[in-house]
């Protein structure tokens, strides 16, 4: 495995992906899913970056039955 870290310049579409990700994660876990945002630096306009969009999903921890 290499230990090499790829940083590359902002990728507007980094956006695109996450908002196309989204809904499908929805589709999933969407019923236990109370917010789902985009995260780390891919998520910052202009700011370079491991080409990762990270994505988390909070759930509000009651028993969904």
């Amino acid at each position: 495995m290499s230990n090499v870290i790829r940083i590359v310049p902002y990728d507007p579409n980094w956006p695109r992906v996450y908002e196309e990700e989204k809904p499908v994660i929805l589709q999933q876990v969407g019923h236990i899913v109370c917010s789902i945002n985009h995260i780390g630096s891919t998520s910052v306009p202009g700011l370079a970056a491991k080409p990762i969009v990270d994505i988390i999903a909070g759930v509000d921890g009651k028993d969904s039955g």
